[in-house]
């Protein structure tokens, strides 16, 4: 029998439809889940980086997985970086985000789905100390905030503003009459800075999840500019009604007041302040190593900053679809290219696996003008000056230039074919037992080149040491693989 009262988030068939389609489901449920959520953990969230070069990003998996070592294998982690990477970014997962900055470099981000799984990981740890006290001091602050600010009743606000008065002038008298002011202990001071952190590092994923409701609008848009048969007023009206929908539901207006309180000046310098303040405080740095809040202003602003990017790109998008005119001169191409996007949108869901799919006669057309030809340059007239060459002198000795070793090479297969005689192969070893080497170790090389042209001259697995001297007559001991020489056919 089924509960009228579940929400319809929480029936079965829907859980069952969660858990199939949901990354964060998906990458809970996944083999590889301690590996990936590790990872992008340490990659995204520690580090609150949003758009990660491809490059840098597989040298840090490439080095994560090299840390891993045995344990890698263990987990079947054997893949290059490169493919779980774009395991990570398809349809199936959903896991991180691809994208293209300024000189179509690659960038990646993690999607806010995945975050919010592992945040859920992350949540699983027991705490060492648990801080309730600042928690119930926030609900009771916004039940009172709720229940004084919708009041519109003019004498119970300035009857509260009257309460408020007396108990601040107080206040004020007891400290001017020696009493000392009321502070925090230690206990206190962690656990409001806890639940501040907490509080700030979840406002950066809820960053992720506005930005990509904006993203889904826009891929929204542009699937609707490429295959709409009506006119464009109808498509724009229908866009302008799903933008005011996001902008002013509840989650829009939220990020619209963020924005505004973030903008201003004095909010800025004073939470800077109040930070810098509060990180001088005794006991504080016992948990600031573990909830860094130095940065949290500037990591706010670089997140909000990505969303109002996503709402310009929303707006050029509009103006080239309006702009569109111009197109009518060149409908053909148009068409073209209005196929080529019906078909990539038809398939999104479904890529295929041949890499060939479809093909184009060129990437990029060629133009060959007139006014592209270089002008005619006359050629400069060299300068020869023929002054007299006069007797130099030199320092330095050439003695080095007729001290150099040359070895004939064959006089070497001589010496190969006098100790083969009849036998079918003989040793290097044995060779330099009847003809020692005398010229060092630019004669031993000249026996491997000449050993070189026989393949079956090289033993894999068997080593030989052999004695000699250098040409500085030196006694030293060369380790190498054995060489054989064989008679050679006919």
């Amino acid at each position: 029998m089924m509960n009228d009262n579940i929400p319809d988030n929480m029936q079965y068939s829907f859980l069952v439809k969660l858990r199939n389609e949901h990354p964060a489901w998906r990458l809970l449920a996944s083999e590889q889940c301690s590996f990936v959520a590790a990872f992008l953990y340490q990659e995204f969230m520690v580090k609150n980086q949003r758009a990660v070069p491809e490059d840098r990003l597989l040298e840090d998996l490439n080095n994560f997985i090299y840390d891993l070592h045995d344990n890698a294998k263990a987990q079947g982690i054997i893949r290059p970086a490169k493919d779980y990477l774009a395991s990570w970014t398809d349809g199936q997962h959903s896991w991180l985000r691809k994208f293209f900055v300024k000189k179509n470099e690659p960038c990646y981000d993690l999607t806010a789905d995945a975050q919010r799984g592992i945040e859920w990981l992350a949540g699983l740890r027991k705490q060492s100390f648990i801080g309730t006290e600042s928690r119930v001091r926030l609900v009771f602050n916004l039940i009172r905030e709720i229940d004084e600010e919708s009041n519109i009743s003019a004498e119970s606000r300035i009857a509260r503003l009257k309460e408020e008065k007396e108990a601040i002038e107080k206040e004020i008298f007891r400290l001017e009459n020696g009493g000392a002011p009321k502070v925090l202990d230690e206990v206190q001071i962690k656990d409001r800075y806890i639940h501040a952190a907490e509080t700030a590092r979840s406002i950066l994923a809820d960053f992720r999840e506005v930005e990509e409701n904006f993203r889904q609008l826009e891929r929204s848009l542009m699937e609707q500019i490429v295959t709409w048969k009506k006119g464009k007023g109808e498509l724009l009206e229908k866009f302008f009604q799903d933008r005011d929908y996001i902008q002013h539901s509840e989650q829009g207006r939220s990020f619209g007041a963020f924005w505004d309180y973030l903008m201003n000046q004095s909010s800025r310098e004073e939470l800077d302040e109040a930070l810098g303040r509060i990180l001088k405080i005794q006991g504080i740095e016992q948990v600031e190593k573990q909830y860094d809040m130095r940065h949290i202003r500037r990591q706010w602003s670089e997140a909000a900053r990505q969303v109002m990017d996503t709402v310009s790109n929303l707006s050029r998008q509009i103006r080239q679809y309006v702009d569109e005119g111009y197109l009518e001169q060149e409908r053909y191409i148009y068409e073209l290219i209005k196929q080529v996007e019906d078909k990539a949108i038809s398939i999104k869901d479904n890529i295929p696996r041949d890499a060939e799919f479809a093909q184009m006669d060129q990437s990029a057309p060629f133009f060959d003008f007139i006014m592209d030809r270089p002008l005619f340059v006359p050629p400069k007239k060299p300068i020869i000056e023929s002054s007299a060459i006069e007797k130099g002198s030199h320092q330095g000795s050439v003695e080095a230039l007729f001290k150099q070793v040359y070895v004939d090479r064959k006089v070497l297969e001589e010496n190969i074919a006098d100790v083969l005689g009849d036998k079918e192969k003989v040793s290097l070893s044995a060779i330099l037992e009847k003809h020692p080497l005398t010229k060092g170790l630019t004669e031993l090389l000249n026996y491997l080149v000449i050993a070189s042209s026989d393949s079956r001259s090289f033993v894999d697995g068997e080593r030989q040491l052999l004695d000699m001297e250098n040409v500085n007559a030196v006694d030293i001991q060369v380790d190498m693989d054995k060489i054989i020489f064989y008679k050679k056919e006919g």
